[in-house]
């Protein structure tokens, strides 16, 4: 609520009526204004009304404005109030302000001044409102996360996500009747990826906490609308909204791109971080885990569209590729390497391919199938011994390797999975060991440079919310904590092994703003600079 109610009190009728009259004041937002001749009809009109903005004359016979304007403050401590008085000696002005008056105006009030003087006292108000509301849904979504729990079926979509469940048939239905999810396996969900890219304020670690907790809640409310679903945290710390549909349910984009735009203004408005979404399609659940690694990787691919709103239109499996053999015998040199290379895409595509061609040649023989699924294992088995990983180091092999698979269409989700699992766990930790070193490596190398995150992630070519994620999993650390403590520390080695000026180490380190370099140093040393440099010396 933006509009404001305003009261005029004045000894003089003329006066009070004058201002009342002198402007078009519901034009500025106020939505009654009323009048009082003396402090006590002011009191009796205030313990009736909400007045947030008081106009007072200083002089008046029985009692002046500035004892009126203590109780006032006593009171109502969120009323501005403005003097007006005939007089300009200083000794009022000085009483006014130290009674928090917002500004002091001399009699009679210019109109047009008067004016200008009162819409800045709005724009105070809504700004206060405004902090207010934000506070007032920090501690709502804070009172919930110090009281939440372990949700079986937020665990239950962790596992899914990382393949901890096999995500067909019988396994799967035995799992959502688990989860008591009143989903089935014939149903879909639309995955939306929530990115909180960077946090618009200091925050200490449990409020930062508690805000994220908050993002998850009203993602829930803004992003679902009342609609079947649930947020959930993958184990990699990824927050995604899903949506649940019947099968066939088509993605509305208009509706969601609104949705999704609300939600980004509200966290930024309310929660101080700035977010991007990118949105899913409807797909069976089966489909849940490929298509969350795909927007994943639109997540850690957009380095040039911060704070955005961003569909995901791979629907369909990419055709085959002509490279594909047309015969329906495995190679097993053929799929090492391509699971040797890294590319899911790949994988997926090669595992699509080779079922197509069992579907045109089998004639549904299972013994055809179940050849060829012995065959995939041992591809598989190859492939870690070659990498020296043990099949304990994947999650639930056992499970996965003993599974009973009876149609085509289980054996694609399985060998999907199955691969998705095993490539998760031999690549990942390299690939996030190498992009975690490369980026320590440049902030080491640039230390005397004015570089941000933002320098960090473009240097490996990754989104800087990606990039953060992954650098506190590796290390446990910020990466914008790590970036300034090795500004500090190349400062404190200038401060102990040069006579440069702390100004001149200051600018050397990359900061242009002295004050700005003190204040860090000082967080992170405990002593200002010129104090680090008188104990060290």
């Amino acid at each position: 609520m933006n509009r404001c109610e305003m009261l005029i009190v004045d000894d003089e009728k003329f006066a009070v009526e004058g201002i009342m009259n002198g402007n078009d004041w519901a034009a500025l937002g106020i939505e009654a204004v009323y009048g009082a001749g003396s402090a006590d009809e002011a009191r009796a009109v205030m313990l009736e009304r909400p007045i947030d903005i008081l106009i007072c004359d200083i002089e008046m016979p029985d009692e002046d404005g500035l004892s009126l304007a203590k109780w006032v403050k006593e009171h109502y401590p969120n009323t501005e109030f403005l003097f007006l008085t005939c007089h300009s000696e200083f000794a009022y002005a000085k009483q006014a302000i130290h009674l928090g008056s917002f500004d002091y105006l001399l009699k009679p009030a210019d109109s047009g001044e008067l004016a200008q003087v009162v819409t800045r006292m709005m724009a105070t108000i809504r700004e206060r409102r405004e902090q207010s509301d934000s506070q007032e849904k920090y501690q709502k979504y804070y009172a919930l996360y110090s009281k939440q729990l372990p949700l079986v079926v937020e665990h239950f979509w962790q596992d899914v996500l990382s393949r901890r469940i096999l995500s067909f048939g019988d396994f799967l239905d035995r799992a959502l009747r688990d989860a008591q999810l009143e989903l089935t396996s014939s149903d879909c969900v639309q995955p939306i990826l929530i990115s909180i890219e960077e946090w618009k304020k200091p925050l200490q670690e449990r409020d930062q906490e508690a805000l994220e907790y908050a993002v998850k809640k009203a993602a829930e409310e803004i992003l679902l609308e009342g609609r079947p679903g649930h947020m959930v945290t993958d184990k990699n710390g990824v927050l995604f909204v899903l949506a649940y549909g019947p099968q066939g349910e088509e993605r509305d984009c208009e509706r969601w791109l609104r949705a999704a735009s609300a939600f980004k203004d509200a966290c930024l408005k309310y929660f101080y971080c700035q977010v991007s979404c990118y949105i899913g399609y409807f797909a069976l659940l089966q489909e849940l885990p490929e298509q969350c690694d795909g927007l994943k990787k639109m997540e850690r691919s957009n380095v040039t569209k911060p704070h955005s709103v961003l569909l995901y239109d791979k629907a369909i499996t990419p055709p085959p590729s002509s490279s594909v053999s047309e015969h329906v015998s495995m190679s097993k040199e053929e799929w090492l390497s391509v699971i040797s290379s890294g590319n899911r895409d790949k994988v997926i595509e090669l595992i699509g391919a080779h079922v197509a061609r069992l579907e045109e040649h089998s004639n549904g023989n299972p013994r055809q199938l179940e050849t060829y699924l012995h065959q995939f294992l041992q591809v598989i088995y190859h492939f870690l011994y070659a990498r020296g990983i043990e099949v304990s180091q994947i999650p639930n092999f056992s499970m996965w390797s003993t599974a009973q698979i009876r149609t085509l269409a289980q054996f694609k989700y399985w060998a999907v999975n199955l691969a998705s699992a095993v490539m998760d766990t031999v690549f990942h930790e390299e690939e996030s060991e190498g992009v975690v070193q490369k980026s320590i490596q440049f902030m080491k190398e640039n230390v005397e440079e004015d570089i941000s995150r933002e320098d960090v992630a473009a240097y490996v070519h990754l989104n800087p919310a990606y990039l953060s994620r992954l650098f506190k999993k590796e290390t446990g650390r910020n990466l914008i904590d790590y970036l300034i403590e090795t500004k500090v520390n190349r400062a404190k080695l200038l401060l102990d092994t040069t006579d440069m000026t702390v100004s001149a180490i200051a600018q050397q380190v990359g900061y242009s703003n002295f004050s700005h370099f003190t204040r860090t140093f000082k967080k992170h040393t405990g002593v200002n600079p010129q104090e680090y440099r008188k104990h060290s010396s």
